[in-house]
């Protein structure tokens, strides 16, 4: 063999092992990028199945969309796959799942738990191998643990309840109702706890007297007769309502429409808005709900078709509309995207720094969250200049957005 030959084997060589270096160095490499897995942490079963199941259903639906669009371009096109645990519906069923799916080193974020009290504890587990999580939990307390993994989408009920009560009282007052007395009912996970405490601070100081409370540990009310029975019988002008699992509001609901209670219900959650109720026919008009999460005027049309065609393949073919458990995923999975097309990068440390510094706003990725933007303060949670909070509201046999008019279908009205 010839010098010349050498060399010339000599630099074939290195330029196989200096591309083969690029390669692994370079994950990103569109011919062979891997999938981006996300643990996907919901009730699946138990109390809460409908509720976890809807919610995973639209995250699925949501990843398709992104998919569909050519995944994350800035990881040579990787698709977002979801890896699935089901928390059975307790708190500890979510601490369990979570740290199961995390034991795969290839998930590159997570997404759960539905419920405030399952957040509480799946981003407890999330935090220790440091995987960026994102969830819509409403609990206060959630961003009081000084935590640093995990990312909330949606803003805390004392934010929520500040916008709502104002608007709730003022629609009482057009139709010349001053609200004098009101009940709590509802459980007591912590979402419901900040929920009726936020009432409680605003409601209070403007002379509203609290005539009884009426709760239960979430998930396990058998039997709503006697709660419903002491509404009718103390007949507040209104009751402050936090139901979370489906089959508990269905029973609250069935023993409302039994004993023929009139007063106005004004709920903690879009949940109020779930197809399921629609059972409840007269009894459901003018309920009216707060919630960071449901379709209103400026939600992509195409979310929505692709949610729904998702949910009616793989959980329910008998959904009519989306409602809030469905569209949640409309707030995190399209953040998340963005948050890894902008990191352009597979690594955690990378994409948490990443979220910390978003701030977008009047973007397709923000379009179905209240306030149109998407930044998060120190605590992780969305920052307070894109906080909003959405009313939603039965009118005619279906929920409808009715505030803010910016997104409203209608006005909002007092039960006659």
């Amino acid at each position: 063999m010839t010098k010349k030959t050498i060399l010339h084997a000599a630099i074939i060589l290195f330029l196989i092992i200096f591309t083969g270096l690029l390669q692994v160095n370079n994950p990103v490499s569109a011919k062979s990028s891997p999938d981006v897995k996300i643990a996907c942490v919901y009730p699946l079963s138990g109390a809460f199945s409908r509720n976890g199941n809807l919610t995973l259903q639209g995250a699925i639906g949501m990843m398709n969309w992104v998919n569909a669009k050519g995944g994350i371009k800035s990881l040579g096109g990787a698709k977002l796959v979801p890896v699935v645990g089901d928390c059975a519906s307790t708190v500890e069923g979510a601490a369990n799942a979570m740290e199961r799916l995390l034991r795969d080193p290839d998930i590159v974020m997570s997404m759960g738990a539905w419920a405030s009290s399952f957040a509480m504890s799946s981003t407890e587990v999330s935090e220790r191998p440091q995987v960026p999580q994102f969830t819509i939990g409403f609990a206060d307390s959630l961003t009081a643990r000084g935590l640093k993994w995990g990312f909330y989408t949606s803003p805390p009920y004392t934010t929520l309840t500040k916008i709502a009560i104002p608007k709730i009282l003022e629609v009482a007052g057009a139709a010349g109702k001053k609200i004098k007395t009101a009940m709590i009912v509802g459980n007591n996970q912590a979402a419901s706890k900040s929920f009726f405490a936020a009432c409680k601070s605003l409601l209070t100081p403007l002379g509203v007297k609290f005539i009884g409370e009426e709760t239960w540990a979430i998930g396990t009310l058998t039997d709503a007769t006697p709660i419903m029975q002491k509404v009718k019988v103390l007949n507040p002008d209104i009751v402050l309502y936090m139901g979370d699992a489906m089959t508990e509001i269905q029973m609250c609901m069935m023993k409302k429409k039994e004993l023929d209670i009139k007063v106005p219900f004004f709920c903690g959650g879009g949940w109020l808005g779930d197809p399921s109720l629609q059972f409840a026919g007269e009894y459901l008009e003018s309920w009216i709900a707060l919630t960071p999460s449901f379709p209103h005027k400026l939600t992509p049309p195409e979310w929505i078709d692709a949610v729904l065609t998702q949910c009616r393949k793989e959980y329910s073919d008998k959904e009519t509309w989306v409602g809030q458990e469905l569209s949640f995923a409309m707030t995190m999975v399209p953040i998340m995207a963005e948050v890894l097309e902008r990191a352009g990068t597979r690594d955690r440390n990378v994409i948490r720094e990443t979220a910390k510094k978003l701030d977008i706003h009047d973007v397709m990725a923000t379009r179905h969250i209240v306030g149109q933007g998407i930044a998060f303060d120190k605590d992780n949670r969305i920052d307070e200049k894109y906080r909003g909070s959405l009313l939603i509201q039965w009118q005619g046999g279906k929920p409808i957005p009715v505030y803010p008019p910016n997104l409203a279908v209608k006005d909002p009205v007092w039960p006659k």
